[in-house]
């Protein structure tokens, strides 16, 4: 193999894999955004059961840990390093979790999901803008 073609391979490797990061990254988003609306009406009053909160809760986290690791390995591709500063929202997601498993479920979760409310807004408002610049 030549030098060239050497080069042009891994190029065209690690550009399926950013292709393939950005792609994992917007289903991420996407998941964000359904489960948020659930949280979301949860936090506007609407009557959902503990069930339901808590699966919303838990696949927001979830997706949210996915999607920092993606935009940690997109940056990465780049040479850039970034900042994830969402991490007082993991800490919240935590409490309402474990709010849960008390007593009155209902109205303790909410208050600490409404605690969160800017938070939630601004990681689905950096992600709303990252997957604009995605397409």
């Amino acid at each position: 193999m030549y030098p060239m073609e050497h080069t042009e391979k891994r190029c065209s490797m690690q550009n399926d894999t950013e292709t393939k990061i950005k792609q994992d990254l917007l289903v991420e988003i996407q998941n964000l955004e359904q489960n948020y609306s659930v949280i979301a009406g949860f936090i506007a009053g609407k009557d959902y059961d503990v069930t339901t909160i808590g699966t919303s809760i838990q696949s927001f986290r979830d997706s949210l840990s996915r999607a920092s690791a993606f935009v940690l390995a997109l940056y990465n591709f780049k040479g850039k390093r970034v900042n994830i500063p969402w991490e007082p929202l993991f800490t919240n997601l935590d409490y309402a979790l474990a709010t849960l498993s008390t007593s009155p479920k209902k109205a303790a979760v909410q208050v600490v999901l409404s605690m969160a409310k800017d938070q939630f807004e601004q990681v689905l408002s950096y992600f709303s803008a990252l997957k604009e610049s995605l397409k």
